[in-house]
């Protein structure tokens, strides 16, 4: 009997370790897909502010295009950045769940039933994390915003006021 709980262990051990496996490269791969978007935002945003710098190409009742060019790039930006990042924390809300069912179950096996009720819950982990990820994203959107607002008050301060 013994045996037949532990190779079924084996076997759904396996099984999300495989799956584990595909979500931490799902989870890479946005989480890299959101910093390249990032600093190309950076630097196009640094370009359009050396544009505006230069005020022999522009005078100051020209403010608007480069303020409606960098007013377009953050909102595509932002569009793709969000998408980027809410695919990242639901692939990694998936994976921590995937760990706490692996967790759950060798609690399971490895201990007898009456023997759980005192044992602390597993979810409190994931709160703790889940919630230091929602910060963490909520943070990062407010500084991008708040870098987002400094470029467009640029956009005619420069031109139009000197810096």
């Amino acid at each position: 009997m013994d045996l037949d709980i532990e190779a079924l262990h084996k076997s759904h051990k396996q099984y999300l370790t495989l799956i584990n496996e595909i979500q931490l490269k799902r989870t890479r791969h946005e989480e890299a897909k959101a910093a390249t978007l990032t600093v190309g935002y950076v630097i196009s945003q640094g370009a359009i502010l050396i544009s505006i710098s230069n005020r022999s190409a522009l005078q100051c009742y020209d403010w608007f295009v480069p303020f409606s060019l960098s007013l377009l790039l953050g909102i595509v930006y932002f569009v793709t950045f969000w998408e980027a990042v809410n695919r990242w924390y639901h692939l990694q809300y998936n994976l921590d769940l995937n760990c706490l069912d692996a967790e759950a179950l060798l609690v399971r096996i490895r201990r007898p039933p009456p023997e759980l009720p005192d044992q602390p819950p597993l979810e409190t982990e994931a709160t703790v994390r889940l919630t230091r990820r929602m910060s963490f994203i909520g943070v990062l959107i407010v500084a991008l915003m708040g870098f987002q607002g400094v470029m467009l008050y640029a956009c005619r301060s420069f031109l139009c006021h000197g810096f």
